[in-house]
């Protein structure tokens, strides 16, 4: 018929180098409600639970990527609606659904006999990510719970939370040193005073494992001759 369950999914998503795999796009758009459909349309009840650990990092990833007030009604999820109290729906989602189906994926793995603890491990999320996911989720909910406290605060967007400008910017930074791998405080301090007088001009790496890079792309923008003055 010429239509594709998952038409974002290309060669890159699959076959993944160690470049790639700190690639955040690449991850959200496998870990997203599109792939979890499918697998449970062409998987059907072997896939059903693949289709749950993604369906759940796809709610995760709108939970904390709340980007404007729109994106939640344009594109029919609820979970990418602007934050509006600190009783919202999605922090009881991240308490009772997210941080459990964590514990009960390591108990289970933890409870399994006649393994190694290495092969425990690749069954597994490592830990470091794990403890991280519980950190972040945690101070998550704490920290949208207290916006709402502060008067004034009407709604909040998690992405505003996002430390992608902060990584861009050291991007920015290494271009400017190149090969330049031992940046004095000195050299930083001038690098940072061009790029305040560059600002706009100066593009963050097109392959940075950032969201939203493809809109740096210079190719985008129209290039128009100047009107030549008459003689």
């Amino acid at each position: 018929s010429g239509l594709a369950l998952v038409p974002r999914l290309k060669y890159e998503h699959i076959h993944l180098n160690s470049f790639s795999k700190m690639r955040v796009d690449l991850a959200a758009q496998v870990l997203s409600e599109t792939v979890s459909n499918a697998l449970l349309k062409e998987g059907g009840e072997e896939a059903k639970e693949t289709a749950t650990f993604v369906n759940i990092f796809d709610k995760f990833f709108d939970c904390l990527n709340v980007r404007n007030l729109t994106d939640g009604k344009t594109k029919r999820k609820m979970f990418q609606d602007p934050y509006r109290s600190g009783t919202d729906f999605r922090l009881k989602w991240l308490e009772e659904t997210f941080l459990p189906y964590l514990e009960e994926w390591e108990a289970e793995i933890d409870a399994i006999t006649g393994l190694t603890s290495k092969q425990k491990e690749q069954m597994l999320l490592s830990k470091e990510t794990l403890g991280g996911l519980k950190m972040t989720t945690k101070s998550f909910i704490e920290l949208v719970k207290y916006l709402f406290t502060v008067p004034g605060v009407r709604f909040f967007l998690s992405r505003r939370l996002c430390q992608d400008p902060l990584e861009k910017f050291f991007g920015c930074q290494r271009q400017i040193g190149r090969t330049h791998d031992n940046t004095t405080v000195n050299d930083f301090e001038r690098n940072t005073q061009a790029l305040c007088v560059v600002d706009s001009f100066c593009r963050a790496s097109i392959k940075s494992n950032c969201r939203g890079n493809e809109e740096l792309n210079s190719t985008d923008h129209e290039m128009y001759s100047l009107p030549k003055r008459k003689k």
